[in-house]
């Protein structure tokens, strides 16, 4: 299992600030950018590659959405 780490992401969901941060515990890129889309309002671009990737030991597959609160 490796967790994949998006700093920050054009459409991290529908909300009103919809940039922010991405994290997904998953065994493949492929497999993380699936979960990641198949949550409410994810776009996740082909191009936004993650900007760390590390290897757990253990656990299962998990999506953490965290919206950019901008300037609320």
């Amino acid at each position: 299992m490796k967790v994949f780490v998006w700093k920050r992401i054009d459409q991290v969901s529908d909300s009103y600030h919809s940039r922010g941060g991405l994290v997904v515990f998953a065994e493949t890129e492929q497999q993380a950018r699936e979960l990641a889309l198949a949550e409410s309002g994810c776009k996740l671009k082909p191009d936004e590659a993650p900007d760390e990737v590390r290897d757990t030991a253990g656990g299962g597959e998990l999506v953490f959405i965290m919206p950019d609160a901008g300037c609320c």
